[in-house]
């Protein structure tokens, strides 16, 4: 048991990554990028073509990908702040669902769904833990870069005039940009970042896990449920969420009769987090 709930934490910790991601990025342009995974997907199948067609070392593969995750990504971006500057935050969220099925329809026509040899790009290294376990050292980057991620986006948006010039242009654009803010500007240095970090997630996960491009495409879906733990607003609650689902998904295959639904604990996750952050407004109603 000590053993699978380990061999949860790399899983979760990118779902906790993408979901970081995905939260940084509404709190500071207001969009919610469905598509955020698929971006890393596409620099993780890029790295691997590269890997495989152009014959680059696993560190000189890794970097192309990470470049064109984040190259896609500003493209998306640079995109998206144009044509919905000033729409509501329903209408961009609209325009991203059409824009992630776009994305992975492209992706599958490009790397089809077929596993891609994606390099390691840490040592594979195993640590001894004690107590009959072990962890990959891919695993602890993975949790170095979660954490390092949720400390340093909680202290720049909490604690920085740059964080409140952030959260200035995702909630009113329009009046940053009358007071000179160069809100298109940061927007799109926001989807290039989170692009970057999202690829590298990717590329740490995609090794240990069916790396397709669909398999990857979809890792959206238990970073959402993360990121509705966090409530659209807590990055270290999203990586804690993240954390959670992955060891939660690892331990179920102990048990048979769950493990074949294994598929379905994201959508059980997001009903139980949604039941939570409804519960003040029910308990204040039973009142």
């Amino acid at each position: 048991m000590v053993q699978m709930t380990v061999a949860g934490l790399a899983p979760g910790a990118a779902y906790a990554i993408i979901g970081c991601c995905v939260i940084l990025l509404f709190r500071t342009t207001g969009v919610l990028n469905f598509a955020q995974a698929v971006l890393g997907a596409f620099g993780a199948c890029i790295a691997a073509e590269t890997y495989d067609s152009l014959g680059l070392t696993a560190a000189s593969a890794a970097a192309v990908g990470v470049l064109s995750g984040t190259l896609l990504a500003i493209a998306v971006g640079a995109l998206t702040t144009w044509l919905f500057k000033d729409s509501q935050v329903a209408v961009r969220a609209t325009a991203m669902i059409a824009v992630t099925v776009g994305l992975l329809t492209l992706g599958l026509r490009l790397f089809g769904d077929v596993p891609l040899p994606v390099a390691p790009v840490v040592p594979v290294t195993v640590i001894d833990l004690g107590a009959q376990a072990t962890v990959g050292l891919d695993t602890v980057v993975l949790l170095a870069l979660g954490l390092l991620l949720a400390a340093g986006s909680a202290f720049v948006l909490g604690r920085t005039r740059l964080g409140a010039v952030l959260r200035a242009v995702s909630a009113r654009p329009a009046t940053a940009e009358l007071l000179g803010v160069r809100v298109r500007l940061l927007s799109i240095g926001m989807w290039a970042f989170t692009g970057a970090v999202s690829s590298v997630a990717m590329l740490l996960i995609a090794p240990a896990r069916s790396d397709d491009f669909r398999t990857m495409g979809m890792l959206v879906l238990p970073a959402l449920a993360a990121v509705l733990v966090g409530a659209f607003r807590s990055v270290p609650a999203t990586l804690a969420g993240g954390l959670a689902l992955g060891v939660i998904e690892s331990v179920s295959v102990t048990w048979p009769a769950i493990s074949s639904y294994k598929a379905v604990l994201p959508f059980l996750f997001v009903i139980v987090a949604l039941l939570w952050s409804q519960r003040k407004q029910v308990w204040d109603e039973a009142r």
